[in-house]
C-alpha cells in the first residue's frame, strides 16, 4: 500500500470532486437546487459509485501484493478525505449543521469502505 500511497490520496481527491462539479449541474447560480431533491441524491450515489468503482479498478490493476490490507486501507483513507474535504468545502457552502450532514451525506461514504474491502476480498479470493 505505502508504494501507491499518492496515487491513492490523489484519487480520494478525484472522487470527491466528480461529484462536486456534477452537482453545480443541479444549482442555479444563486445556489438554490434546480428540480427534485431524490433525483439529486440519486444522480449523486450513482456518479459517486461509478467514479469509486473505476478509481478502484485502476488500483486493482497495479496487482498490489496484499489486496485486502491496501484496498481497505484505501476505502478508509477515501472516506477519511471526503468526510475532511467536505467539512472544509461543501458544510461552509451548504451552512448545514454537522449532525445534519452526516445524516444527509456523511454516513453514505461508508460505502466506500465496504466496496474496498470486498474489491480487495475478491482479488485475494482469485490468488487461491
Amino acid at each position: 500500500m505505502k508504494k501507491h500511497l499518492l496515487r491513492i490520496l490523489i484519487f480520494g481527491v478525484v472522487l470527491w470532486i466528480v461529484p462536486f462539479f456534477v452537482s453545480f449541474g443541479f444549482y442555479s447560480p444563486e445556489g438554490k437546487l434546480q428540480g427534485d431533491l431524490f433525483l439529486f441524491k440519486t444522480t449523486m450515489i450513482l456518479v459517486g459509485s461509478l467514479t469509486g468503482c473505476y478509481l478502484l479498478y485502476q488500483l486493482a490493476k497495479l496487482k498490489p501484493e496484499s489486496a485486502l490490507i491496501t484496498f481497505t486501507g484505501t476505502g478508509i483513507l477515501w472516506f477519511v478525505e471526503n468526510i475532511v474535504l467536505d467539512f472544509l468545502i461543501l458544510i461552509p457552502m451548504s451552512k448545514m449543521s454537522a449532525g445534519d450532514y452526516f445524516i444527509q451525506i456523511g454516513l453514505r461514504y461508508l460505502t466506500m469502505i465496504f466496496i474496498a474491502t470486498m474489491v480487495g476480498a475478491s482479488i485475494e479470493a482469485q490468488k487461491k
